[in-house]
Order: structure tokens, then sequence, then C-alpha cells
């Protein structure tokens, strides 16, 4: 998948943020879902699939560790 200059720039102003994972994909998976200017429909649709496949397993597991924490 090809990443284009602003897909970048957001990566690495997160990174540097030092943001965690989980917290980072979610909030790059709801710009992207709301920018209907700058990301075509179908680009878009792609990289929200891509985003949830990586997010699912991070959501469970800090739902995990959650109940962990809380028992």
């Amino acid at each position: 998948m090809d990443i284009t200059p602003q897909e970048e720039s957001m990566i690495k102003a997160l990174r540097s943020a030092e943001l965690p994972p989980l917290f980072a994909l979610i909030q790059v998976r709801y710009a992207i879902l709301h920018d209907t200017v700058n990301v075509d429909e179908n680009r878009r649709d792609h990289v929200l699939k891509s985003l949830d496949a990586y997010i699912g397993p991070l959501w469970e597991d800090a739902r995990k560790a959650g109940r962990m924490t809380q028992a």
C-alpha cells in the first residue's frame, strides 16, 4: 500500500508524541473516516479495513489487560 505524504507526516507526528499504539491507530482511523476532501472513497475504505485488522487484536488485548487489573 502506498502512503501519501500527508499520511507519512501524520504517522511521524503520532510517533514523536509517543502515544500508545491503540490510541494512535484509533485517531488515524477516525481522521481518515471523516476526511471526505483529501481521501478518495475507495482508498478510504481500503485503509479503514486495513486499520481495523490492526486495531481489533490490540483492542482485545487492552480489554483483557483491563479485566486483569480489575480482578
